[in-house]
């Protein structure tokens, strides 16, 4: 069995602080014939965490508090945090994913996650007019939008096609690079929608949601990347 660890987040819902993930998680990485295990952010465990995975996904949620990379700690429009928590738990995952070569992806908050834990910083506020990244109102489908890619990286070519669209969700995108990092698929207005480090085939960070569009081509390409991934690391540690 391949067991891919994903991050969940916490909530309060009736006056408890809850976990919560989103199922559409694990049915895409089951599709591919993966083991999802719901990590619970808690800061301090993540050597255990980590113990028989054979792949990380840091999945979506609410905004890394500006104070981790630097910028003013005054809330801004539209800026909604996740909780203390989850913030710690999943740099700490990141640091220690990298260390001990442990596949990585990292999806939406989680490619924002993986800049940030390694020293870049996020645009706080993307200007969208036309609402290419994100909802024009709650309850609305997320926006679909045409991804352009740099020729020869991971996520280059786990596609064949031009004409590559993905659904996406994000008021807040990747900003100043961290040392290592690369940006090597862009979005309208030249967001930047997917980072890697060629140093460090096994990491990757994409801005929007595969597990919307499960069955597409694209988003279980992506699944199947993560799982060879997953199979050189298992047979490694054998």
């Amino acid at each position: 069995m391949l067991r891919v660890g994903i991050t969940a987040d916490w909530q309060y819902l009736d006056g408890n602080l809850k976990m919560v993930l989103d199922r559409a998680y694990h049915e895409w990485l089951r599709g591919v014939g993966l083991v999802p295990i719901a990590l619970p952010a808690l800061p301090r465990t993540e050597a255990d965490a980590v113990r028989g995975l054979h792949g990380i996904v840091l999945s979506g949620g609410r905004d890394i508090h500006p104070c981790l990379y630097g910028g003013d700690p005054e809330p801004r429009f539209e800026e909604t945090y996740s909780h203390q928590d989850r913030s710690a738990f999943e740099f700490a995952l990141v640091w220690r994913s990298t260390k001990l070569n442990i596949p990585l992806l990292g999806i939406c908050l989680g490619c924002q996650t993986i800049n940030v834990a390694l020293g870049g910083d996020l645009v706080r506020h993307m200007v969208d007019p036309k609402h290419r990244h994100r909802r024009k109102r709650d309850g609305a489908s997320d926006p679909r939008h045409r991804l352009r890619v740099e020729p020869g990286s991971i996520i280059g070519g786990l596609y064949d096609s031009r004409d590559i669209r993905v659904h996406s969700s994000h008021h807040q995108s990747v900003g100043l690079l961290a040392r290592g990092l690369k940006a090597t698929a862009w979005g309208p207005d030249g967001v930047v929608e997917a980072i890697e480090n060629p140093e460090r085939p096994r990491l990757l960070g994409i801005q929007w949601h595969p597990e919307v569009a499960p069955r597409s081509r694209f988003s279980r390409a992506i699944a199947l990347w993560l799982k060879a991934k997953a199979e050189e690391h298992r047979a490694e540690s054998v």
